[in-house]
């Protein structure tokens, strides 16, 4: 159970900037699906593929870089849908 439940907190720790991002553009639940999907998936591998490099490389703290990868790629994923979001979009 307390597995489920740190893995539940560390999805949120990944997705909540992403989410606040598309909350404070005043978005619908459907247009927030359709904006970051893609940018959800792409968060959870880089992630999980961080956490398996971090501890390959023999760091000690499984739980401290666990959340700071988490934290640390739910910004960045924030940044690059709030980009994506402000371009303009073209016209055929």
């Amino acid at each position: 159970m307390f597995a489920a439940v740190a893995v539940v907190f560390l999805l949120v720790v990944l997705l909540a900037p992403s989410w606040g991002v598309l909350y404070f553009r005043r978005t619908t639940f459907g247009q927030a699906i359709e904006a970051a999907w893609r940018v959800w998936m792409a968060q959870v591998i880089v992630s999980v593929a961080l956490t398996v490099l971090a501890d390959y490389l023999g760091f000690l703290n499984p739980a401290g870089y666990t959340l700071a990868i988490c934290l640390l790629v739910g910004f960045a994923g924030a940044l690059f849908l709030r980009s994506r979001m402000n371009r303009p979009h073209r016209t055929s």
